[in-house]
């Protein structure tokens, strides 16, 4: 009698998936929120993907979860791969969608919220490379146990005429 096939465990590898908002008031503030437990660290507004999650949906829960603000999100800013923790986060910009917006945290996991025109101290590693980040291409990213990627700055698409000017010459 033939022997029956095994069907064999192969591991599928993934990294936890993990976004984050970018929300500036009008004075370029930024908006943080602090974790009521835990290392009590202040951060970026923003969580976990669900399984089966979109990105964007992912975000808009999250800070509305911590927040209340209901956001539109706009570009991806960044990218922070945490090998240490075998994790990646994706920080998007975000605009609340309401002019006259009221913040507040109604989860017990987050213990203040607020603008701010500084990093405090007492700050997430992935908070404080996003911060450094903002202010534009990094020459030496602040030291955190990861794997960092940044996007190139965007060149101006050029004018098709122009190409084609240069072209005929």
């Amino acid at each position: 009698m033939p022997k029956a096939l095994t069907k064999t465990a192969t591991l599928r590898p993934t990294k936890e998936v993990s976004v984050m908002a970018w929300i500036e008031d009008a004075k370029e503030n930024v908006l943080l929120v602090r974790q009521a437990a835990g290392l009590r660290q202040w951060t970026l507004p923003g969580g976990k993907v669900k399984r089966g999650e979109s990105l964007v949906r992912a975000l808009k829960r999250e800070v509305y979860e911590e927040t209340t603000l209901r956001v539109s999100v706009g570009s991806l800013l960044g990218v922070l791969d945490r090998k240490d923790k075998d994790a990646i986060t994706l920080l998007f910009s975000a605009v609340p969608e309401a002019l006259a917006t009221k913040i507040k945290h109604k989860q017990k996991e987050i213990a203040k919220i607020g603008f701010r025109a500084r990093l405090p101290g007492k700050a997430s590693p992935s908070a404080k490379y996003f911060w450094s980040a903002r202010r534009g291409f990094i020459e030496k990213p602040p030291k955190i146990k990861a794997t960092t990627y940044q996007f190139p700055p965007l060149l101006p698409v050029p004018d098709l005429d122009e190409v084609q000017t240069r072209r005929e010459l």
